[in-house]
């Protein structure tokens, strides 16, 4: 086999190689990307329990008292935290009735060096400390009976115009907003798996928050309808999934939210209810569940509930600004493929290099042959030839006129300079 045939077996090989580990790694990096998905998984996501179609349930204190009404099929032990801050514990199911036993009371801050937020005022995004912010439907055909004439509409329901209020009152206040309107019916308890994908998607884009934005079935809509600022607005719910370990994380950047509204729209928030499930918390230690009133609201009280709630949103990540919170979980992996890459495609050419060769020391001989010649060749560089460049005599380097021997006519064949015609002459 003669040298010119050898590099081009050479070349090709190494192009296969450099492909096939390609490829590998890039199937390994999405098996192991997709097996971190399915190990956090609970047994509430893959079981449709959570929600109820038609039906709500009541929770009560144990003299009967009702603290609150919501259409999710409530658990013994969930809990929840009232809109006077009281958190309670379900110790009793009885058919759609939870029987709450108080806990304690709980004393909220909106974080680390307090923020106060002053009503009425517009507080922008701290100088260095803005964030990037995740909106997404887990179930998008939820709407508002009064405004649109039923309660569901897939595909286009009133939740996501309830979404596109929410996003755009962020970024007039200095936000990025990434508002994702993907749908993921039928709604159903699965449309937390369908849904995760589009969490997970918002979480690699930068997203250091994420909003999965819902509304209630409560029938009586003046259970979550509020006046502010002389305005009907709807009252917002915030849900923590207990079953993921970022529970304690989300439930904090909930109570720190509450916190906030609370101080500027005292009765905007009905209270954070702390239930079974994960609802793809476990993702991020900011991912908040937001139901923005009930299908019995009217879509603009809705609108006005989620643009009053975003106000508050800036000083809470302002105080806790924390760029960790917006790295996704596969970025260690990231990583990892790309050293698995390189690890193989080194170890892969030198075993190709060694087998081709037949043995170490005609692979070096190769080697030290392929870098001087054939990686040259391989490029499709050429040395150039220069033309032999002669100086007058008595001229250094530095001087410009720089002759380049071209015509070696004899000098006896030139005509003089004295010959010459007048206009000739130098």
């Amino acid at each position: 086999m003669n040298k010119l045939s050898r590099s081009h077996s050479l070349r090709s090989g190494l192009i296969l190689l450099v492909f096939a580990l390609a490829l590998v790694g890039a199937l390994t990096f999405q098996e192991n990307r997709l097996g971190a998905v399915t190990r956090v998984f609970s047994l509430a996501n893959l079981i449709s329990k959570t929600h109820t179609e038609g039906q709500y349930s009541i929770l009560v204190d144990e003299q009967g008292r009702v603290l609150d009404m919501m259409a999710r099929r409530v658990y013994l032990n969930d809990e929840f935290i009232a809109a006077d801050n009281r958190r309670y514990k379900v110790i009793r199911v009885e058919g759609n009735k939870a029987i709450c036993r108080e806990i304690g009371i709980e004393q909220l801050s909106q974080g680390e060096g307090e923020v106060d937020v002053v009503a009425g005022a517009t507080v922008p995004v701290q100088a260095g400390g803005s964030q990037v912010i995740g909106i997404y439907h887990s179930h998008d055909d939820e709407s508002y009976v009064p405004s649109q004439g039923t309660e569901s509409v897939p595909g286009r329901g009133g939740i996501l115009q309830v979404g596109t209020a929410f996003a755009n009152r962020l970024r007039s206040l200095g936000l990025t907003v990434i508002e994702d309107q993907t749908s993921h019916a039928p709604h159903d308890d699965a449309s937390y798996r369908r849904s995760r994908r589009t969490a997970m998607g918002l979480l690699q884009k930068g997203a250091a928050a994420i909003f999965d934005i819902h509304r209630d079935g409560v029938p009586d809509p003046t259970f979550y309808r509020r006046t502010i600022n002389g305005q009907d607005v709807s009252m917002i719910r915030m849900v923590v999934g207990r079953e993921n370990q970022n529970m304690s994380a989300n439930l904090d950047f909930a109570k720190r939210l509450k916190a906030a509204a609370d101080a500027r729209y005292p009765g905007l928030i009905r209270g954070i209810f702390i239930g079974t499930g994960s609802y793809n918390q476990d993702l991020s230690p900011r991912a908040m569940l937001l139901e923005v009133g009930t299908h019995t609201n009217t879509l603009p009280e809705a609108e006005q509930g989620a643009t009053l709630f975003a106000d508050v949103v800036p000083p809470v990540l302002g105080v806790a600004a924390r760029p960790t919170a917006a790295r996704t979980p596969s970025t260690a992996a990231d990583w990892k493929g790309v050293l698995f890459v390189i690890l193989a495609f080194a170890l892969g050419g030198g075993a190709f290099l060694i087998i081709s060769s037949g043995s170490w020391e005609k692979a070096v001989a190769r080697l030290k042959q392929f870098t001087s010649i054939e990686w040259v060749n391989l490029l499709g560089w050429r040395r150039s030839r220069r033309p032999l460049l002669t100086r007058k005599a008595g001229q250094g380097p530095g001087n410009q006129k720089e002759m380049v021997k071209l015509d070696k006519k004899p000098a006896a064949e030139s005509t003089p300079n004295d010959e010459r015609a007048d206009w000739q002459k130098d």
